[in-house]
């Protein structure tokens, strides 16, 4: 049955995570490799482990195990656990994030009952105001450093925080800094080595791009640095990396095609005809005369990958919208003659990906 097909280049997947295996290596920083926008899809994975990195980071624990089955890795839960979960996340995670003492207190509990060692990564939140302790609340710090190190089957893997994501808070020399010297005084007071800090996602990369890294900072968790070689704060390429050749604003990849089947094609007006109201979606829009122009229906639509993130392969076709199961684009300027039948590409940017990935409206196919 018909289904967009979503093509996953994973040579130059593999490529760019062992590019920047030695590029974060010369930094002192090991890298965890974040794999939740394929939504545990295993062939991504194993392109990373070719890489050469050796911990899979996933979100959600049935990814986990998924990986775990086919690639018997070295994988991290990324989103706290779920206590009702504690069992799986023990049976699937090597480590997982946190910063609950009732969470950790039951990790132990459950390692312990399946005989195994649990490493936990300790969250600081330095003010992105998502998952961790405050840093400003020092003493929890030490007592959760000081718990973890005591509970049996327990072992930690280091300090984490977090920066760009729900509080939009970037990582800099400062707020690194500040997480260094968190570290460096729990170590102090405690007597207790922390093998790790792990400062951020791929927008940390930032500092190492500007050659502003804070010395100590050893750890990252990254998924779009190699999935896409973009730098993301200040948005540019990296060229040392597999990327795109559109305009860098368009953040997307040609690792990452969406193949849609055209279903209509004809020339209509460029403004509808009659009293206008809302879309499918409640929304109001608004519309350019440009005349009669040729435009074309594809067989995808919102319930798939929205439209806003898939940047047409050809530069001479444009996204004009979307309704749940189509999506219509102008072929006015297409230097190629298109047919009913044909199939149109797309470059999806992460959060097209994203959707592709995890909707079984997508079928999901490889380069290898």
């Amino acid at each position: 049955m018909y289904k967009p097909i979503l093509t996953i280049d994973l040579p130059k997947l593999r490529d760019n995570a062992r590019v920047e295996k030695k590029e974060l290596g010369e930094h002192g920083i090991e890298v965890m490799a974040v794999n939740k926008v394929f939504n545990g899809c295993v062939a991504t994975a194993r392109a990373v482990l070719e890489g050469g990195i050796d911990v899979i980071a996933e979100s959600r624990t049935y990814n986990l195990k998924k990986l775990k089955d086919a690639l018997g890795c070295r994988t991290c839960l990324l989103r706290s656990p779920v206590l009702s979960e504690i069992e799986d996340v023990i049976r699937y995670a090597d480590i997982s994030l946190n910063s609950e003492v009732a969470v950790i207190k039951a990790l132990s509990a459950e390692a312990v009952r399946q005989g195994k060692t649990h490493e936990v990564l300790l969250m600081v939140d330095m003010g992105d105001l998502r998952e961790g302790i405050m840093f400003d609340h020092y003493q929890d710090i030490v007592d959760t450093v000081k718990l973890i190190n005591e509970l049996p089957n327990l072992k930690l893997y280091g300090l984490g925080t977090n920066f760009n994501c729900y509080g939009t808070v970037m990582p800099t020399v400062k707020n690194g800094c500040d997480f260094r010297d968190i570290a460096r005084k729990v170590e102090a007071d405690t007597g207790i080595k922390i093998p790790r800090l792990s400062a951020g996602n791929c927008t940390s990369y930032v500092l190492i791009d500007q050659g502003k890294w804070p010395e100590g900072l050893n750890h990252l968790r990254i998924g779009g640095l190699h999935e896409y070689g973009i730098e993301y704060v200040k948005v540019h390429y990296l060229d040392q990396y597999h990327h795109s050749q559109k305009p860098v604003e368009k953040v997307c990849s040609p690792l990452y095609t969406l193949t849609a089947e055209i279903i209509e094609l004809n020339s209509k007006p460029t403004v509808p005809i009659g009293e206008l109201g809302v879309d499918a979606f409640l929304q109001t829009k608004t519309f350019v005369d440009r005349g009669i122009r040729r435009r074309a229906l594809l067989a995808f639509g919102r319930q798939d990958v929205p439209s806003e993130n898939c940047v047409p392969c050809d530069d001479s076709i444009t996204v004009l919208g979307q309704t749940s199961d189509h999506t219509i684009i102008d072929i006015e300027d297409c230097k190629t003659p298109l047919k009913v039948g044909d199939k149109v590409s797309f470059e999806l940017d992460y959060t097209g990906l994203l959707a592709a990935c995890t909707t079984d409206g997508v079928e999901k196919r490889f380069i290898n």
